[in-house]
């Protein structure tokens, strides 16, 4: 008997050691290897570089662009001048999709901490830059899978003489394009001039992070059928045809900040009536969970102003305050954006949307609009309107609001 469990007990081990050997498997196992990028000629690389956020292109301007931050740092003692940068598909590298040159970059070209250099393009040893990058394609080009940089850089030699070092660094994978499109965040028809291109460089630091909320972000002045902003006196933000304009909820959603009781600017004064902070920057403002991790921002409103509390419930056109001129403000105007989701006020990333509809009646630069607001004057002569559907307004110009 024994010997018969004995013999049962190794005719399971042997079973079991069949069992748990491994089959053999002729499948290879592939794992995708992205495609190199050209090393430096330089001995070591040098350059450290990398986009900490990517947010969707847009539809502007009959084009596709993408914006966002490239982040440069200079590793080696040597100083290195950056001169130029070029956009390539990572797949298709014999031309550029997009070339910035060094004027660009001088505009363009941020460095916190560093606010009185001669150069601004000089990176010295552990020097850092954040360059703000607007790609721009034609509307019927799409953006490739995936793009890399090339920087170009100057150093001098010991000898004297001027050597470049094309740098290749910074894959990044392009999101789809932007499919959220919204309403105005009022309902007063009119003429809107909107500035956009003075908040991409706005840069916060939150609990320890980089973070631009701005990114997308329009400030929104009326002005009336003359093409004045205020009437009579400037430095009374009654007189203002902006002031008082109610502002509603782009989308449902839920209030999830306020800010009230900040008092108001003069407007057009060097001078603000509060010490500008993180805290006070927005004046009296509204935020608003409106879903998909998206909270919408109001700014600069008339204190006492607002109709909401943190924790109500609001529905898409509801009145949640009246337009004014609080916080950082100049003039009475709204600050809009919509930022991700976070701990802080002003702690998320922009985020781009499009709006349903508007005219497009004109654009200026930065100074033209300054030289506006002193002159208390848009000019409504020479206007060439033209319809736009599911866009973002960007630059700075003046809309029709239907």
């Amino acid at each position: 008997m024994k010997y018969t469990i004995l013999i049962t007990l190794l005719f399971i081990l042997i079973s079991c050691k069949k069992e748990n050997k491994p089959t053999e498997d002729n499948t290879e196992t592939r794992t995708e290897l992205q495609k190199k990028l050209k090393k430096t000629d330089l001995p070591i690389e040098v350059i450290q570089s990398n986009v900490s956020f990517l947010s969707s292109p847009i539809t502007a301007n009959n084009s596709v662009q993408l914006r966002y931050e490239l982040n440069i740092s200079n590793n080696y003692r040597i100083p290195f001048t950056l001169k130029k940068v070029e956009i390539y598909n990572l797949e298709k590298d014999d031309v550029p999709i997009a070339e910035f040159n060094s004027d660009y970059i001088n505009e363009h070209f941020d460095r916190p901490g560093n606010s009185d250099l001669d150069d601004i393009k000089i990176l010295s040893g552990n020097e850092f830059g954040v360059l703000n990058l607007n790609v721009i394609l034609k509307q019927k080009q799409s953006f490739p899978e995936k793009i890399f940089h090339k920087l170009y850089f100057e150093r001098e030699k010991g000898n004297g003489e001027i050597a470049t070092h094309p740098m290749e660094v910074a894959v990044i994978k392009i999101p789809k394009e932007n499919q959220f499109t919204l309403g105005f965040p009022f309902k007063k028809k009119g003429k809107w001039l909107y500035e956009a291109q003075s908040h991409q460089g706005a840069r916060f630091l939150t609990e320890g992070r980089i973070n631009y909320p701005q990114r997308f972000a329009i400030d929104w002045t009326l002005v009336d059928d003359n093409g004045s902003f205020a009437k009579n006196d400037t430095k009374k933000n009654e007189n203002w045809k902006t002031y008082g304009i109610e502002l509603i909820a782009v989308a449902d959603g839920k209030v999830v900040g306020i800010k009230d009781g900040i008092i108001e600017n003069e407007p057009l004064s060097e001078k603000m009536a509060v010490r500008i902070t993180r805290e006070t920057i927005g004046g009296n403002y509204v935020i608003i969970d409106i879903g998909n991790d998206l909270y919408a921002f109001y700014g600069h409103l008339i204190p006492n102003s607002l109709t909401v509390k943190i924790g109500d419930t609001v529905k898409k056109g509801q009145v949640i305050g009246l337009l004014g001129n609080s916080g950082n403000s100049d003039a009475p105007h709204l600050h809009f954006h919509l930022e991700t989701k976070s701990n802080t006020y002003f702690g998320g990333e922009g985020i781009p949307f499009h709006i349903d509809k508007f005219i497009q009646l004109k654009k200026y630069s930065e100074q033209e609009v300054t030289d506006l607001f002193n002159a208390n004057n848009v000019s409504l002569d020479s206007l060439n309107p033209v319809s736009k559907t599911n866009e973002l307004p960007i630059g700075y110009g003046l809309i029709e609001v239907e």
